[in-house]
């Protein structure tokens, strides 16, 4: 009995191997999901490639990075990219090399709503991912819709995000790419272009991220430091403030062209405390003093600024300690990391406090630059009686 028992027990051990050993060979193992895709938008066609050739400098340092292992293990970085002289292309950056994914017409304008959701589409497709961060590329205002707020400087002559002069000219009003970016919650988004790090962008685009890095002031034609910043973003922890300050970094070290920057890391999580705390600020009627003379953030000797530093502002305002100190508070949690170098073209920045607003003083102010169409105003600044 024993030896039969042993003899039995020896086949269902056999039998049991055979079986795992067949399952194994049949099912292969699920395909990892990637952890993290990044998709820098590249909206270049316009000076930044024809004139400035920066894209291509960015470009490579993309590659650079990638080919020395930046993407670590699941990630993968996806550009679309539309140039002064190359038509619209989805590709991916491998250790090998681009990929392509697809191409796009040159009759679509890359900063269009309809185009930009057609990206984000196939991007999603190509290249899944638990997380999705976000950068944006091009020239930038900030909110401002109309042309005459740049009649004195240089870059796009109108609207918020991006520039795209075939086949006509075009750029994107932040209403219109919050209504793009819409169903989207991406780790973040880095803003790499000028005029971004405003109260009226960040707060448009609160339901699309959770962070926002972006400049308050213009920035050099370099751009964000790629090599740096594209090993940061595939991090497996992700440290927003550490890529900000990479940022600030490259300007004070010497190697950019001019050293001048603003960088900031927006909560978008915190705006609703701070809209509540400045919609009781304005609520009290109050106005800047007639000699208040605001802190600009476009260069000295060009166009009329239309950006300013909010805490400056704020803190100017003849309002109560009791409400200034509740203010205070909610916008330091807004802003986790700011920082900036001595001057920005022509601008003292040693008394820069991270963020940019618009300035109104009147009811008149409300109606220049598309300022009424900012969900800003209408959620906060109009409820000012000053302004009805």
């Amino acid at each position: 009995m024993t030896q039969i028992y042993r003899t039995l027990r020896f086949g269902l051990m056999l039998l049991a191997a055979a079986v795992m050993t067949a399952c194994g060979s049949d099912e292969p193992d699920p395909v990892k999901t990637p952890t993290r895709t990044v998709l820098v938008y590249m909206a270049a066609d316009n000076s930044l490639d024809s004139y400035f050739n920066a894209n291509t400098v960015n470009l490579s340092q993309m590659e650079a990075a990638v080919a020395a292992g930046a993407l670590g293990d699941g990630g993968r970085l996806v550009v679309f990219h539309d140039g002064a002289s190359t038509a619209p292309e989805l590709f991916e950056i491998t250790q090998q090399g681009r990929v392509s994914i697809r191409s796009y017409d040159e009759s679509e304008s890359s900063v269009s709503e309809e185009h930009m959701r057609r990206v984000l589409a196939d991007v999603k497709a190509a290249a899944p991912a638990d997380e999705y961060g976000l950068v944006l590329w091009s020239h930038g205002t900030g909110w401002i819709e109309s042309s005459t707020s740049r009649s004195g400087g240089v870059g796009p002559s109108a609207q918020s995000f991006g520039q795209d002069l075939h086949p006509t000219s075009k750029e994107m009003k932040v209403t219109t790419l919050a209504s793009a970016l819409e169903g989207w919650n991406f780790e973040f988004i880095y803003f790499d272009c000028c005029f971004m790090a405003t109260v009226e962008v960040a707060y448009e685009l609160r339901h699309a991220t959770p962070w926002i890095i972006a400049s308050a002031t213009e920035l050099p034609v370099e751009g964000m430091p790629y090599g740096v910043n594209i090993p940061a973003m595939f991090a497996p922890e992700l440290d927003l403030k550490q890529i900000a300050a990479n940022t600030l970094a490259y300007y004070l070290s010497g190697e950019a062209s001019y050293e001048y920057c603003t960088i900031s890391l927006i909560s978008t999580e915190a705006l609703p405390a701070l809209a509540d705390a400045t919609r009781a600020i304005m609520a009290t009627g109050a106005l800047p003093e007639p000699t208040y003379r605001a802190m600009p953030f476009f260069r000295s000797g060009g166009a009329n600024s239309h950006t300013y530093d909010m805490g400056h502002y704020i803190s100017a305002l003849p309002v109560s300690a009791q409400l200034l100190e509740a203010w205070k508070s909610t916008y330091e949690k807004t802003l986790p990391y700011f920082g900036a170098t001595r001057t920005a073209y022509g601008l003292d920045m040693t008394g820069f406090t991270g963020l940019g607003c618009y300035i109104v003083r009147s009811e008149a102010d409300a109606s220049l630059l598309g300022y009424r169409n900012q969900s800003w105003w209408k959620d906060v600044v109009s409820q000012n009686p000053s302004f009805n």
